[in-house]
């Protein structure tokens, strides 16, 4: 029975230093990506194959908001076009700049230059997207969509929305 109870510690020890391995080895890839992913745009000055799968998400989300309306439907597919064809690093450098983000709004968008600085005064001025443009700027996808995740849900994108409108 003694060498049973052995036998079975044995087998518990190569397990559990494999289970914190494998941990260990997570960890540092997330803490890794995001610089890792910055410094391959920063050297060869194009997008990565993350920048891409995030534009690629993103301008699904611009064109699922299609509803029928042709003349609607063609600024939605302007919008998308201009963002996929954005360089990830004009992006994140828009959000460090509230005149390079009026811009981006303004060429991304069907909103006047006037509705544009408008949005960019507001996410500028507004502590509530300082994460949002943070994340963006520092290249943290993951952490940006988790911010507009949260300031949809909690009405902030709708109050800009209709801020603009006005």
């Amino acid at each position: 029975m003694g060498d049973k109870m052995r036998h079975r510690k044995s087998n518990k020890k190569p397990l559990i230093i494999t289970l914190v391995s494998i941990l260990i080895i997570l960890v540092l890839c997330v803490i890794f990506f995001f610089p890792l992913n910055n410094a391959i745009r920063n050297i060869t000055g194009n997008d990565t194959a993350s920048d891409k799968v995030v534009k690629s998400e993103l301008v699904k989300k611009v064109k699922s908001k299609k509803n029928g309306n042709s003349q609607r439907d063609k600024k939605i597919d302007r919008a998308a076009s201009f963002l996929g064809k954005k360089k990830m690093s004009e992006i994140m450098s828009a959000a460090n700049n509230q005149n390079k983000t009026a811009a981006l709004i303004e060429d991304s968008s069907s909103l006047s230059k006037e509705q544009s600085q408008k949005a960019a005064a507001e996410i500028f001025s507004n502590e509530d997207y300082t994460p949002l443009r943070k994340a963006v700027s520092d290249g943290n996808w993951y952490q940006a969509y988790q911010q507009y995740q949260k300031l949809s849900d909690n009405g902030d994108l709708g109050q800009l929305q209709q801020d603009i409108s006005q």
